[in-house]
C-alpha cells in the first residue's frame, strides 16, 4: 500500500517544509513464500480451465490414472463452490500475505518511523 507511505511524507513536508525532498522510504516487498504461493496458485488456474474445457478425458493423459479421482468427482458435483473456491477464497487468503502495508520512512538515512517494527501507523506526535 503506497499510499500510507505517500500519505505520511505529505504530512511531514506540510509539517515541516525543511525535510521536503529528504524523506525517502517505501513499502516492504512481500516475503518471499507468498509471491511463491500466488505463482502456484495461478498455474492451478490453469489447470483448472484447462479441465473445464477438455473434461474427464484429460485424465487419460496422466500415466498411471485411468479414472477421475473421487475429489475431481466430488469438485464436479457442486461446480459453483468449487469455481468460488478456487478463483475467489483461495487467492483473496494468498493476497493477504503480499499486501502487508508496512512501510519505513527516512530522512537523511536515519529511520524516523516503521510500521513493520512498530505494527502500527504513525501518530501526529
Amino acid at each position: 500500500m503506497t499510499r500510507n507511505y505517500l500519505q505520511v511524507k505529505q504530512f511531514l513536508e506540510q509539517e515541516f517544509p525543511e525535510l521536503r525532498d529528504n524523506i525517502t522510504g517505501g513499502n516492504y516487498a512481500p516475503p518471499k513464500f507468498a509471491v511463491y504461493m500466488m505463482k502456484v496458485i495461478s498455474v492451478f488456474h490453469m489447470i483448472t480451465i484447462a479441465f473445464c474445457f477438455l473434461g474427464d478425458n484429460l485424465w487419460t493423459y496422466i500415466p498411471g490414472i485411468s479414472a477421475p479421482p473421487d475429489w475431481y468427482i466430488n469438485a464436479k458435483k457442486y461446480p459453483l463452490q468449487s469455481l468460488i473456491t478456487i478463483f475467489l477464497i483461495i487467492p483473496s487468503f494468498a493476497q493477504s500475505f503480499i499486501t502487508t502495508g508496512a512501510f519505513e520512512i527516512a530522512c537523511n538515512d536515519k529511520v524516523l518511523f516503521s510500521k513493520l517494527a512498530l505494527n502500527r501507523f504513525p501518530n501526529g506526535n
